[in-house]
């Protein structure tokens, strides 16, 4: 919920100007400008402030290509400069980091959830419950963006998670879809083939929101929540145990390409994309470079529900939202581009850009006849099962820090690269957790 991203950086700056051209300054290497004439007399008008929006950059490339012509569009009607920066989730961390010690924040920021939320414990986002107000948002909608501090993200559209399977790697050994995780490991290891270069499986363990997601999946499926309801730190039991050791095996079996341990969460989209592995959890944006650009791959493509552990079975996913910094320079420039991003004819078209993959957030598109051709009602219909992040823990910017962490990646890595005893690796995990957590 996680979404994906292109596996190389994608950073687009363009600086929309409607006046007269400017000589570029400063930004002359990075953006590009454009602009008219006023009147025909060549003179620049005078500019009402500049917006700085940063983007994620999703893998399917018309949406950013569509935000672009948006945010053009409100330069030109506003006669506001606009920076529009698309990063890939991956670098978005690290670059926000950055900005936010440096004190030059983006006015206007578009990113996961989970990401959004590490910013809403220490006091850097700007309230919105009066923005919220203004839309008829979805309650499962708010329901993701709200932080136990308070209202400060803005939900942009949901993204629910599935498992992709190779059909025709299934046929080929006369297997049945796998639907639980015993079922997954037992298909992989009967699809795995390094020799041909293909591999059972796609998962990986470099951090972020779908290694961290999987792993999280897996211990609460054999029966155990990593932290409860009251944010007391739950994790170290012998089920969660035996889910670690049970993700360990997809990477000691050598059932995932050799690149695994390191892979971030563009990974999987590429390597699936790539035709090589049988098996992954992703978003919608797998599905979408398929049908645009992939149809051969997709004919060979089961899109089914995550699995069912031994205890339990939980669906996956998450959202994106807008967030403002309270110390970004035009926090009302960002305001308006937001109200003007949810005009519902150009959201709904957003969204059809993305090939109605990516849930709509507010009340009253599930009815249109995009959301009720069969094969995007199905995508609108797994939006409405998604379990928030940390659930079952209270919504705060503390599950985000986790995952950012990426406290369970790293403690699977040191049963997989260091040969680390399970349990010790289970201990250290309950330590960072209750760091986290409980301020241990």
């Amino acid at each position: 919920m996680y979404k994906k991203v292109l596996s190389v950086m994608l950073s687009v700056v363009l600086l929309f100007v409607t006046g007269a051209c400017t000589s570029g300054g400063d930004n002359a290497s990075n953006s590009s400008n454009t602009g008219g004439k006023d009147g025909g007399t060549g003179d620049a008008q005078q500019k009402k402030g500049k917006l700085v929006f940063w983007d994620k950059s999703e893998y399917v490339k018309d949406y950013n290509d569509f935000q672009k012509e948006r945010v053009a569009q409100f330069s030109k009607e506003f006669n506001i400069d606009v920076e529009y920066v698309a990063i890939p989730p991956a670098d978005l961390k690290t670059k926000l980091m950055a900005a936010v010690e440096g004190g030059n924040p983006p006015d206007l920021l578009l990113a996961d959830d989970f990401v959004a939320k590490q910013f809403v414990g220490n006091n850097q986002l700007v309230e919105v419950s009066d923005i919220l107000k203004q839309f008829d948002f979805r309650e499962d909608s708010k329901k993701y963006a709200y932080a136990a501090e308070g209202w400060y993200e803005i939900p942009v559209y949901h993204t629910p998670n599935v498992m992709y399977v190779r059909k025709d790697k299934l046929e080929e050994k006369n297997l049945q879809p796998p639907k639980t995780w015993e079922e997954v490991r037992n298909v992989a290891r009967a699809i795995n083939d390094p020799k041909n270069n293909f591999y059972g499986l796609g998962f990986q363990l470099g951090g972020g929101g779908d290694s961290d997601g999987r792993i999280n999946n897996l211990i609460r499926t054999f029966g155990t929540d990593v932290v409860d309801k009251d944010g007391k730190v739950t994790v170290n039991t012998p089920e969660a145990l035996e889910a670690l050791k049970f993700d360990a095996s997809f990477f000691q079996e050598n059932l995932t390409p050799q690149g695994a341990i390191t892979g971030d969460d563009a990974y999987n989209n590429n390597i699936w994309l790539a035709g090589q592995v049988g098996i992954v959890f992703n978003s919608s944006s797998i599905y979408a470079a398929m049908k645009k650009d992939k149809p051969e791959l997709l004919a060979k493509t089961l899109v089914m529900p995550w699995p069912a552990g031994p205890k339990r079975q939980f669906g996956s996913g998450g959202g994106t939202v807008f967030v403002m910094f309270n110390k970004a320079k035009n926090t009302e420039a960002a305001k308006q581009y937001i109200k003007y991003f949810f005009d519902k004819e150009y959201y709904g078209k957003m969204l059809e850009k993305l090939y109605g993959l990516a849930g709509p957030v507010l009340n009253g598109l599930e009815n249109t006849e995009f959301w009720q051709r069969p094969e995007n009602k199905s995508w609108f219909d797994a939006t409405k099962n998604i379990v928030p992040l940390g659930d079952p823990a209270p919504p705060d910017a503390r599950a985000s820090q986790a995952v950012s962490e990426a406290i369970l990646s790293k403690g699977v890595q040191k049963i997989v690269v260091n040969k680390m005893d399970p349990q010790k690796a289970l201990d250290e995990i309950e330590k960072e957790y209750k760091r986290v957590y409980e301020k241990k």
